[in-house]
């Protein structure tokens, strides 16, 4: 059994070692080092010393994606039964004035500074689309204009009513956590249209969100070490990881198999990289996202919610403090008879203002509130202060973005077995640590499977060679020439690209890795117009001689075929070819396309006992998880067929009558949604 280790106790932490339980079982010992005496990092729900009334201390809120698509966090959630609140609002203070969104901000400033608002409200929803804000995709956000120009220049050039843009930037500035001219068009454009019908939805989760904490340790497979503070991570002489550190009362060092680096980008810092490589490159990766923004908690205990009705929401935003949230806790919390204020406190402001001591915080955030309150001080029972400077980044992502893999392992060449999670890779959220633990889970099952092959299942070390051996006794079932159906079943295969693009009939299908012509023949057979290539020599030559002219010998990185000459691939040969030319092997397939690519390669995020029964890793080149191959062909051409018509369900319902399920070949519906890919021009890959 291989060791792991899990360097940071926090959310990240935990979801990664819950995603390794799902994703490995029993398959490695995890263990996580925490530096402090708790878990949990940022997401902190407390209660008051002087009442039981409860506050969220760190993370506000949960964004809920689920109106548009899967969403990984709510179904976490679900999955261990939490009760979920809602949460809403539209109301801004402006000039000591609560206001209802534009009715307000028409009644109070006129029709110019609503059209305004609205006006560009339009324009923002024309930049980019519901589906497009949850896909999410790096490679689009390059290509998007506004990622290059900052959100000040942006609001300068959109907006010219100078009361609309204090009203937008009020109204993003707790989202975005800096100062406008710090952060781009993009990341502001993606905080403006959470106020849009349509993109978003936020919640709280109930009696606190500190419970998603509990629920994850009391579900992970890990030894958790607390007061275990890592200084400094290398590699031994015999190629694993050790990790140098203190834990209360001195040092220790323990050497792993894999390591996931869960800790905020501030505190990476901070670490010692043993041999110039993993220095330099974790260096390098701590500078593309070295942009630190900040938060400031100020929370309120009040002998009664003395503001009545004036808060009808959740919270309200507000331009002090250069544009603060004010969460009003008994909307989502019990906070009994009394009244609990929350201030998320952001950017600059946040930084300086933490140098003020509690109490001039407490006065500042009272004196900050609107008139109409009338006097806040008299109702003061308790104030905590709770800062949270560098907990976040003004540019997630980093400018521009980069792959998913070059992101989460720093030091692929030498170290391939370190990798990093952080909130700041994706769009620091919550939800976005989540994708990013699911990113590096993936890439440590691969690194996994890569050495649980070199050590030899069950101590036997298989064969490496396609050979003729290999289709002789095909992937552990029998002769290629009788099972070859079992993983390729035809009326399967017709049924996925009728359910995908709406074809029956009519079109002309490229088998990539068709051996010797039976998967080609069944589908001439059933009337569809189907080719293949094979580069396997021994096993091309038993092509039946009515298909040889059919199935042709050559290589996917050298097609022999025209340019558009098919409207689709059905590929199970990407992951033989070498890794330096997958890239040009993708090329190749988009160039002889017209619509579009079935994705069937052997990938690592299959499960283990699939990839053992059935010996999937033989002959495997290039081993990457569907998320891995999405973004080589998001690339190269591509986009997924998802995004422009989502029948993932079909397609697990499908699978499911087809026997390929969990236990078969694929786990679960999302692998199958990377599994789909239109071929996209260059002006249509938005």
């Amino acid at each position: 059994m291989l060791d792991l280790a899990i360097v940071g106790g926090g959310p990240g932490g935990l979801m990664s070692a819950w995603y390794l339980k799902k994703k490995l079982g029993d398959l490695c010992r995890v263990t996580i080092y925490e530096a402090s005496d708790r878990l949990g990092g940022k997401i902190v729900t407390r209660k008051f010393d002087s009442s039981p009334a409860m506050y969220e201390a760190g993370v506000a809120e949960i964004y809920d994606y689920s109106m548009i698509g899967p969403d990984p966090l709510r179904e976490l959630i679900q999955h261990f039964g939490l009760q979920t609140i809602p949460m809403d609002a539209e109301q801004v203070m402006l000039d000591g004035e609560l206001l209802d969104d534009v009715p307000g901000m028409r009644k109070k400033y006129g029709a110019k500074t609503a059209a305004a608002i609205e006006a560009f409200r339009k324009k923002c929803a024309k930049m980019i689309s519901p589906l497009e804000y949850y896909e999410g995709v790096g490679a689009h956000d390059n290509e998007n204009p506004w990622a290059w120009i900052t959100a000040e220049e942006l609001l300068d050039r959109e907006v010219s009513d100078p009361t609309a843009k204090r009203f937008f930037k009020a109204m993003a500035r707790s989202d975005i956590a800096t100062e406008a001219h710090n952060t781009n068009g993009l990341n502001a454009l993606k905080n403006f249209v959470m106020d849009v019908d349509g993109y978003i939805g936020l919640y709280s989760i109930q009696n606190g969100n500190e419970q998603l904490i509990e629920c994850l340790r009391s579900e992970v497979a890990a030894d958790i070490e607390l007061n275990h503070r890592v200084l400094k991570v290398g590699k031994t002489g015999e190629g694993r990881y050790r990790l140098d550190m203190m834990n209360g009362k001195g040092p220790e060092t323990r050497d792993f198999d894999l390591v996931v680096m869960c800790l905020p980008h501030s505190w990476l810092a901070t670490m010692r990289w043993d041999g110039e490589d993993l220095r330099s490159s974790m260096v390098k990766h701590i500078a593309y996202f070295d942009r630190p923004a900040h938060y400031l908690r100020v929370s309120l205990l009040f002998d009664t919610p003395f503001w009545g009705d004036q808060i009808p929401g959740a919270w309200f935003m507000s331009e002090a403090f250069g544009g603060c949230c004010v969460y009003n806790e008994g909307a989502r919390h019990d906070v009994g008879k009394h009244g609990v204020l929350n201030w998320l406190i952001a950017g600059s402001d946040a930084l300086a203002f933490a140098n003020l001591s509690d109490e001039e915080l407490i006065d500042a955030a009272i004196k900050s509130l609107p008139a109409s309150f009338g006097d806040a001080q008299s109702h003061l029972v308790e104030g905590k202060i709770h800062r949270w400077l560098s907990s976040v980044n003004s540019i997630p992502g980093g400018m521009p973005v980069r792959d998913v893999m070059t992101n989460h392992r720093p030091e692929p060449k030498g170290h391939p077995g370190i990798v990093v999670v952080g909130d700041y890779l994706f769009d620091s959220t919550l939800n976005g640590l989540l994708d990013s633990s699911d990113a590096a889970t993936d890439i440590i099952v691969t690194e996994m499977m890569k050495l649980r092959r070199a050590q030899g299942v069950n101590g036997i070390v298989a064969s490496d060679k396609i050979d003729n051996a290999y289709f002789k006794n095909y992937r552990n079932v029998g002769p290629y020439s009788e099972v070859w159906s079992q993983f390729t079943d035809p009326d399967y295969l017709t049924k996925l690209i009728k359910i995908v693009w709406g074809r029956a009939k009519g079109y002309k299908l490229l088998v990539a890795g068709s051996a010797s012509g039976e998967l080609v023949g069944a589908l001439r057979a059933k009337g569809i117009d189907a080719w293949g290539v094979e580069n396997n020599k021994a096993i091309h030559a038993k092509t039946p001689k009515a298909l040889q002219k059919f199935n042709k010998l050559g290589s996917i990185t050298d097609l022999p075929f025209k340019d558009e000459q098919f409207d689709f691939v059905f590929e199970t040969s990407l992951c033989h070819v070498a890794d330096k030319q997958v890239t040009t092997a993708i090329e190749e397939l988009n160039r002889v396309i017209k619509t579009g690519l079935i994705f069937g390669s052997v990938t690592s995020d299959m499960a283990p006992a699939v990839i053992d029964r059935y010996d999937l890793l033989r002959g495997v080149k290039k081993l990457g998880t569907w998320w891995e191959w999405s973004e080589l062909f998001f690339g190269n051409g591509f986009d997924l067929s998802m995004h422009r018509r989502d029948c993932t369900e079909q397609v697990w319902e499908a699978t499911l009558a087809a026997g390929k399920g969990p236990g078969h070949w694929y786990a679960d519906a999302d692998s199958l949604r990377y599994s789909f890919f239109d071929k996209v021009e260059a002006d249509d890959e938005d």
